[in-house]
């Protein structure tokens, strides 16, 4: 599965062309906004920043962050403080790939207020939202949390209606039928428990 992470580089070079706008006053302005965005950027190692590009919301539940990755939340919250930084410099002007890194970097943290409200920026500017796997998976997790299952259902199945072979599947077929149960939809449930075992089936015949 593709991330629909963008690279720190890209993202700041995007921010500063759109802070960019006619008039030498405005311009003056935008370089000197430029200017301090591209100074968040050097707080992060070329290798954080290789680092982050490969994670997204499907590690969710695999990455024990409180347990033995002390390492890696300690970069996802100096990214966070990163990101925030830019973006409230930028006034909001940045890559819509940004709030969705933002929303799984949060998600990872269990901060899911802030990964709620990142992952609703990306869908409110990028048009083609629904294209993104990952951003669906994190969106439907947020969801999950906070048993708003009719939305969680929705970007669950959205998620293996555009990529049926998505890493984390089975983990969606479970949490499916379990919204269905405690929707008392126990046909959808059954349904979905029956493809769950099919999918270990599979994965213990491999």
């Amino acid at each position: 599965m593709k991330s629909c992470g963008v690279s720190l580089d890209v993202a700041a070079s995007a921010t500063a062309r759109s802070l960019s706008a006619a008039g030498d006053e405005e311009n003056k302005m935008a370089a000197g906004k430029a200017n301090e965005i591209e100074e968040d950027f050097p707080k992060l190692t070329s290798q954080e920043r290789e680092s982050l590009v490969k994670i997204d919301s499907s590690l969710f539940g695999f990455q024990r962050l409180h347990e033995d990755g002390a390492r890696t939340k300690a970069l996802l919250l100096k990214a966070v403080s990163c990101y925030d930084s830019v973006i409230l410099k930028a006034e909001g002007k940045v890559e819509p790939e940004m709030f969705c890194q933002l929303g799984h970097f949060n998600l990872l943290l269990e901060d899911y207020p802030k990964a709620l409200s990142a992952y609703q920026r990306y869908y409110s500017l990028q048009s083609d939202y629904w294209k993104n796997a990952a951003f669906l998976y994190g969106l439907g997790m947020v969801y999950f949390h906070y048993n708003a299952f009719q939305w969680a259902i929705k970007a669950f199945q959205e998620v293996l209606y555009i990529d049926p072979s998505f890493s984390r599947a089975t983990e969606i077929h479970m949490r499916l039928g379990l919204m269905f149960k405690g929707n008392t939809d126990y046909e959808s449930s059954l349904k979905v428990w029956l493809a769950v075992v099919v999918c270990l089936l599979l994965t213990v015949s491999e």
